[in-house]
């Protein structure tokens, strides 16, 4: 069923379209609007602008859009708000005329979901290993204190490591 967020290709007028929205957080939570997976962990609305044409038998999409969403930091495991944005350049077509032309081949009359569109591009840019900052200092690996917020108590062996052995060496002047 479409809904406002959605474009019919076969409809486009020749000036193309374009569009500078918010798409409400809401919505791209939501499980139930449209088909690619919800970003459950966004923190805000996602600003995102774009336009499409037609250039020939091709539907040519352009945008930017920005997101930011709930992640865990690889090194000291504190939430924080990844700031992630994209620029979006896709090719549709309405049917199978020119093989490997186009990104996506969609079915007359050509319906594309914003929505669905811009959940993809989300999952397309995502890290598996996001930092907090590129000076976060992570976790000890002895106590496991956070090392950006106190300093480390353990004790560390000098003993204890392969090269130990080595200050032992007497080494002629």
């Amino acid at each position: 069923m479409p809904h406002q967020w959605d474009i019919t290709l076969q409809d486009l007028p020749d000036r193309g379209c374009s569009w500078d929205v918010v798409l409400p957080c809401d919505v791209m939570r939501d499980r139930h609007v449209d088909h690619v997976e919800a970003i459950d962990d966004l923190r805000a609305d996602v600003p995102w602008r774009g336009s499409v044409c037609r250039r020939g038998d091709c539907y040519h999409l352009t945008g930017h859009w920005q997101a930011r969403i709930r992640r865990r930091c690889c090194r000291c495991l504190e939430p924080f708000d990844w700031k992630v944005e994209g620029d979006v350049r896709r090719d549709f077509q309405l049917e199978d005329t020119q093989e490997g032309a186009a990104d996506d081949v969609l079915m007359p009359p050509g319906q594309l979901s914003l929505v669905d569109l811009l959940r993809e591009e989300i999952w397309l840019t995502w890290q598996g290993d996001v930092a907090c900052s590129e000076q976060c200092a992570g976790l000890c690996s002895g106590c496991g204190c956070n090392l950006n917020n106190e300093s480390c108590r353990c004790c560390k062996a000098d003993d204890d490591h392969p090269f130990a052995a080595l200050r032992q060496l007497k080494l002629k002047d």
